[in-house]
């Protein structure tokens, strides 16, 4: 157990965004998200967060979003858009 360095490794920046692409729902039923951004960096949207259903695409390829992540073992999770 404990807390690894990985646990709380959170980053803010921001980014280009090139294509949101939208991923099967959580077990939950709850919608899930990939983020593609112009430098290559891809990352999801965790399960059930309510601010997930706030999303909307085509509004937001194409700008620039600040973005607060984290890493993980499985890759970049998205902990919060401003």
């Amino acid at each position: 157990g404990g807390i690894t360095m990985a646990d709380y490794m959170q980053f803010t920046n921001t980014f280009h965004v090139a294509d949101v692409k939208r991923l099967n729902n959580s077990r939950n039923g709850n919608p899930q998200f990939q983020f593609i951004f112009e430098n290559g960096l891809e990352m999801r949207t965790p399960a059930d967060v309510m601010w997930a259903y706030e999303i909307v695409p085509t509004a937001i390829i194409g700008t620039l979003i600040r973005v607060k992540y984290r890493t993980y073992r499985n890759g970049l999770q998205i902990v919060g858009i401003q």
